[in-house]
């Protein structure tokens, strides 16, 4: 019983300092530094690495549990479901009207995107959204 408490509380420690040790002083959380380009947006260079901080997280939207049944940790994997991309039309693509807020999203999972990257996976849905 005590090395279940002892472990529990190791548990809860390494939560902590794992979420402690992703805020910094600058106001800024993780993924800021991804910057998307005006336009020839790149799926692996920015559109991936932006999910893979942002959606693709445990319990979220990766392999294991497919939060909404998506996956957004490969291109394949998002693109399985009809609907998420369309190619082109990012006003109908389900994928950018759950970020851009015009449909819900659960209320216990704020979305973390700053105007540069909602506008860049616009751009990038617009441009075709390509496996480039």
């Amino acid at each position: 019983m005590k090395r279940a408490r002892i472990l529990t509380g190791g548990l809860c420690a390494a939560v902590m300092i794992l979420a402690l040790a992703s805020c910094d002083d600058s106001g800024n959380t993780p993924g800021d530094e991804i910057v998307f380009p005006d336009k020839d947006v790149s799926y692996s260079a920015h559109v991936q690495p932006f999910f893979n901080l942002r959606c693709a997280n445990y319990g979220c939207h990766e392999d294991q549990s497919r939060a909404g049944d998506l996956s957004l940790t490969s291109y394949v994997a998002m693109t399985e479901r009809p609907g998420i991309i369309i190619p082109g039309d990012p006003q109908s693509s389900l994928l950018l009207q759950k970020i851009d807020g015009r449909l819900p999203h659960p209320i216990n999972v704020p979305i973390i995107i700053n105007t540069n990257q909602l506008n860049g996976i616009r751009m990038w849905i617009t441009e075709g959204a390509r496996n480039n």
